[in-house]
């Protein structure tokens, strides 16, 4: 089959696929060797990268390489796409940081080595900031607060988003950064629960730093940690990182018994092997007690007593056991020492409540950091020229197919089916399902089969057109949802059975995804190097949130 990569830089060779080879006349048409190529994700706040090589035999004219300055835009969009996943979204999407040429052997053309920063870097280059004018220096640079009691981290991210929009007013950013507003909920692609987090203040900073605050708020909250990053389509996703996720949403599920292994099909699922599995535990950077040096320490400002009379337990240490939120996390207790750290603490100061304040933000802080972290990590590598399709193994161990949430609700109106799950599904736009319903309202037969998702208005419905047509009124059902899989990616989940490892069916988010390609049986096939955990990102913590210095 024909290579289904492609490789688009903005403005270079009028957006044609770098990765395919030019003819042996267009000696200086740019090109992109594919074993040059090496792509990393991430899904947790943090960003990834791509590097590759660009070969421009002959430079146009003599003097004017592809890569000059001037030539190729500054930081310029650079997207990589699999048409076996989409043909419109991109695995990754990135922009230019670096560019370095080189003379090539014959003398008359470039070796140009390009960087790339994964879209999420573009959240530290953009300034949340006080819009105010005209009054004073102070006025236009200073902090500003936004939302009230009743505001959740949802409403603080549209909010966010919505002053960039009247911002940055330059397309090129928004190519990078989507924030156009959707349907007033969606500027962002959010999962789990709202979590009210009240009024928050924030000062002139990076959006990455705002999004830290307000993760961090939720998290101390809910007693989850929350993650963001951009997807190919320059959409901001927000949700909690489950601890106790029932459904994997990757390629394949990974086993160590080669028995278990299995292509999977539209009612089994995918099942691998994987090289280099090995489990990490960090217990460098546990915490178990906080001390927060506030911006004063008048006693009145903690409630936890009536003015004049102080507080007797100790109201700026909170430890990770301790009764939340006054004195502690509400964690539960482990053995071995206790680690304790001192936060600088300047935005802490003339809260009306700042006992019930310092509390969630330490609760955030010490679900993160109050045990080892885990990570575990695995290369999928390989491929099966034979199996070309569903799933397509012929470039590497990309796709396989995966058990959906189970279906609650079913419907229909005319032609159009609508689906309701029992927790959030991972369907998307554009994949293929397999739909198996048991039991449901009358009619519910004609629902069974192999559907093309048309839509997935909410966490838990999704749609797609039926080859008949009629209603049938919305009832209760029964059934699987088996979901062909694309793509191994960053915030995804994956099920790993490794007993050996204290991994017996775990359910773990995948936080990174590096792909490196290598040549193979007459191809390049794609080697996956993933990390996946509990609490792999290591957020700012506390000091974030209260100011630390």
């Amino acid at each position: 089959m024909a290579n289904p990569f492609s490789l688009i830089i903005a403005g270079v060779d009028s957006g044609a696929n770098l990765l395919d080879l030019p003819a042996p006349t267009a000696t200086t048409t740019p090109y992109v060797e594919l074993g040059s190529l090496s792509i990393s994700m991430a899904g947790d706040g943090s960003a990834g990268g791509m590097n590759f090589t660009v070969i421009e035999p002959k430079t146009p004219s003599g003097t004017l390489p592809w890569w000059r300055s001037g030539a190729v835009y500054d930081n310029a969009r650079v997207q990589f796409f699999d048409s076996r996943y989409s043909a419109t979204t991109p695995i990754f999407l990135g922009f230019i940081t670096s560019i370095e040429g080189e003379l090539l052997e014959n003398g008359i053309g470039t070796r140009a080595n390009v960087q790339v920063a994964q879209a999420s870097a573009w959240f530290q280059n953009t300034i949340i900031r006080n819009p105010k004018t005209a009054i004073t220096v102070k006025s236009s640079m200073d902090s500003f607060t936004q939302g009230g009691t009743a505001s959740t981290d949802r409403d603080h991210i549209n909010a966010l988003l919505s002053k960039i929009d009247a911002q940055v007013n330059d397309a090129t950013t928004r190519q990078i950064l989507n924030t156009a507003v959707i349907t007033g909920s969606t500027r962002a692609i959010f999962t789990g629960t709202a979590q009210t987090i009240g009024k928050q203040t924030f000062k002139a900073t990076t959006l990455q730093s705002a999004l830290d605050q307000i993760a961090e708020a939720a998290g101390g909250v809910a007693e989850v940690q929350y993650r963001y990053w951009i997807d190919g389509n320059g959409r901001l996703n927000y949700g909690p990182k489950s601890v106790a996720q029932t459904y994997a949403s990757a390629p394949a599920e990974i086993v160590t018994d080669p028995a278990n292994v299995r292509t999977g099909s539209t009612t089994t699922t995918t099942k691998i092997l994987a090289r280099d599995l090995r489990v990490t535990l960090d217990h460098d950077r546990i915490v178990k007690g906080i001390f927060v040096q506030a911006a004063d320490t008048v006693a009145r400002y903690d409630n936890n007593n009536t003015y004049p009379t102080a507080p007797t337990n100790d109201p700026y240490f909170r430890t990770y056991t301790g009764t939340y939120s006054r004195n502690g996390a509400g964690q539960a207790a482990r053995n071995g020492p206790l680690p304790h750290e001192v936060f600088s603490a300047p935005k802490v100061k003339n809260l009306s409540d700042r006992g019930a304040t310092i509390g969630s933000l330490a609760r955030a802080t010490m679900v993160t950091r109050g045990k080892p972290v885990r990570t575990v990590s695995f290369t999928v590598g390989g491929a099966n020229l034979s199996q070309t399709s569903n799933p397509d193994w012929s470039y590497g161990y990309s796709q396989g197919y995966a058990l959906d949430a189970a279906v609650s609700l079913a419907a229909r109106s005319g032609t159009t089916a609508t689906m309701t799950t029992s927790v959030e599904h991972s369907v998307a736009q554009g994949d293929t399902v397999t739909i198996a319903l048991a039991t449901g309202p009358t009619g519910f037969a004609a629902l069974n089969g192999t559907w093309t998702v048309t839509g997935a208005p909410t966490s838990t419905t999704f749609t797609f057109t039926t080859v008949s047509s009629g209603t049938i009124t919305s009832g209760a059902a029964t059934g699987t949802i088996y979901r062909l899989v694309r793509a191994w990616l960053p915030g995804t989940y994956v099920k790993i059975n490794a007993p050996t490892l204290d991994l017996s069916d775990t359910i773990l988010y995948i936080s990174s995804v590096t792909m490196r390609f290598a040549e193979g049986g007459g191809t390049y096939q794609v080697q996956y190097d993933i990390e996946a955990d509990y609490r792999r990102q290591y957020l700012k913590g506390l000091s974030v949130l209260i100011g630390a210095d």
